[in-house]
């Protein structure tokens, strides 16, 4: 139900104050429908018991006119007149009215005439007994409107009000009404009425939500695009609220840079302090004797300015003055596996083509050197292999790169579902990757606990946890080259491997 839910501020308040509207409308409609009902109940009620009172005031003054000559014999009728009958012609089946009874015995009390009981009901259609004996037909009316040229819409009858009042003598006067609909359009009347107050309503809200949300949206594409050094303005528009907050934004944006330029400072002295007693430190260390204590002196040195340098590294990232440029991605991963592979290490890469992508190379470079070093250090061997948009995963082409890690686990069932699986190394770039380029970089090692992975890229988190630093470094690589990779648009990942080792995936738009 909600991802039908408008999403904007501007759109729920808007839907918010529609069903609000409508809810309010609904209930208006509802009660004066009620309203028209039961006034055309009233009236034709009312003239149910002007006519009684009339007849009964006509038998009391003595004023019933004998039949016409020659008509003696027929029996009289009482066109519109009440009949009178010795039972009421109400059926107990009927529906009652107790409301119209209580007024009508009001009524005729006010009037001065004496009834004993009052009986009402409506029917839909009009009971043989009663068929000369009803009021509100209006014929002569409309007659009198037609011939003065008025011609309105006749009315509709809506039913009928059955309406017997017992005399003194046990007689029963009883006529019948028309329930007249005195305005058939009514229901369509208040839906054109809606409909214009929804446009008077929320055309000036739509405007006026237009009027905020675009600054609103201005302001946000700042917010997401803000980046350390740049000092963009954004424009203060909108109502006062929103230039306010706008005005408030770009002043934060200008403390946060100043404070941003403080910190490089700072980071600058702090650094050629820590490094210049290092060195001295360094050379000093030159003239102790002992050469397995000199050269424990010497690692010590450099692993502080090793470390030292990522963290100087981690806190300068996104204020570098180095441009990105299109860079063959294949000839940097080559010059960096070539690094380790003259050390000794077991880094494997073949060169597939020229991969082109705008990069800051030295920063991709550091990324690289520090997956690569903790797949040596960790799992004994790096395997690098580059995914470009489209391509199908090696371990999915058997590629003898693969077999050949395949083989090294020996025979060892590999978990076919596992590759169906979208958090799996053997998925397709297209649904993992999308138009991103991925470095994978394997090893041999035994792989991290599911649960650990994202605390790997916590700050000085390390999967040897004893800190001894001949098992690993001070736990920032991880830290910096996820750092590198998404401010660049991209990022680092680490998952198990099926077939046994890790895989860390470095990925990168191009």
């Amino acid at each position: 139900m909600t991802r039908f839910l408008p999403k904007s501020l501007i759109g729920q308040l808007l839907l918010l104050v529609a069903v609000t509207l409508l809810v309010a409308q609904a209930i208006n409609i509802i009660l004066l429908y009620r309203g028209a009902q039961n006034q055309k109940i009233i009236e034709a009620s009312v003239s149910a018991v002007g006519r009684i009172t009339g007849e009964i005031e006509r038998m009391n003054d003595g004023r019933i006119r004998p039949p016409r000559r020659g008509r003696e014999d027929r029996p009289r009728r009482r066109r519109n007149r009440p009949s009178m009958t010795a039972q009421s012609v109400i059926d107990p089946q009927h529906p009652r009215l107790p409301a119209v009874e209580d007024r009508a015995i009001l009524a005729f009390e006010n009037m001065g005439v004496v009834v004993q009981k009052v009986e009402a009901a409506r029917v839909d259609r009009l009971p043989p007994a009663l068929i000369d004996n009803v009021v509100g037909h209006g014929r002569g009316r409309l007659k009198a409107l037609r011939a003065v040229g008025i011609r309105n819409r006749p009315d509709l009858t809506d039913g009928y009000i059955l309406m017997a009042a017992q005399l003194r003598d046990g007689q029963w006067l009883n006529i019948a009404a028309v329930v007249r609909d005195r305005n058939p359009l009514l229901l369509r009347s208040l839906v054109v009425q809606t409909l214009v107050i929804y446009l008077i309503l929320l055309l000036p809200l739509i405007w006026l939500g237009r009027n905020i949300s675009r600054p609103l949206q201005a302001l946000t594409r700042a917010a997401q695009n803000t980046q350390p050094g740049e000092r963009t303005a954004v424009t203060e528009s909108g109502p006062p609220d929103t230039r306010q907050l706008i005005a408030a934004f770009n002043a934060m944006n200008v403390r946060v840079d100043a404070m941003l330029g403080e910190k490089d400072v700072m980071l600058g002295a702090i650094g050629h302090d820590l490094r210049t007693p290092l060195a001295a430190l360094r050379v000093r260390v030159e003239s102790v004797e002992d050469d397995e204590q000199r050269q424990k002196m010497i690692a010590g040195i450099d692993d502080m300015d090793r470390t030292l340098d990522d963290i100087l590294s981690l806190a300068r990232l996104g204020r570098g003055d180095e441009a990105v440029l299109p860079t063959d991605i294949s000839a940097l991963i080559e010059t960096v596996a070539d690094e380790f592979t003259d050390q000794g290490k077991a880094v494997s890469f073949t060169r597939s083509g020229r991969i082109t992508a705008p990069i800051r190379a030295t920063l991709i470079r550091r990324a690289l050197r520090n997956l690569i070093g903790n797949a040596v250090t960790y799992g004994q061997s790096a395997t690098i292999i580059v995914e470009k948009p489209g391509d199908i995963p090696v371990d999915q082409r058997g590629d003898k790169q693969g077999d050949k890690l395949a083989d090294k686990q020996g025979d060892k069932p590999v978990d076919n579902h596992a590759h169906k699986s979208g958090d799996k190394a053997g998925d397709k770039p297209a649904d993992k990757y999308g138009d991103k380029l991925a470095i994978h970089i394997d090893d041999q090692g035994p792989g991290i606990a599911g649960d650990q992975i994202e605390a790997m890229f916590e700050p000085f988190a390390r999967g040897e946890t004893s800190r001894n630093r001949a098992t690993g470094g001070s736990g920032l690589g991880l830290t910096l080259a996820r750092a590198i990779m998404r401010d660049q648009g991209g990022d680092v990942t680490l998952e198990n491997r099926p077939e046994g080792g890790l895989r860390a995936t470095l990925i990168l738009g191009v």
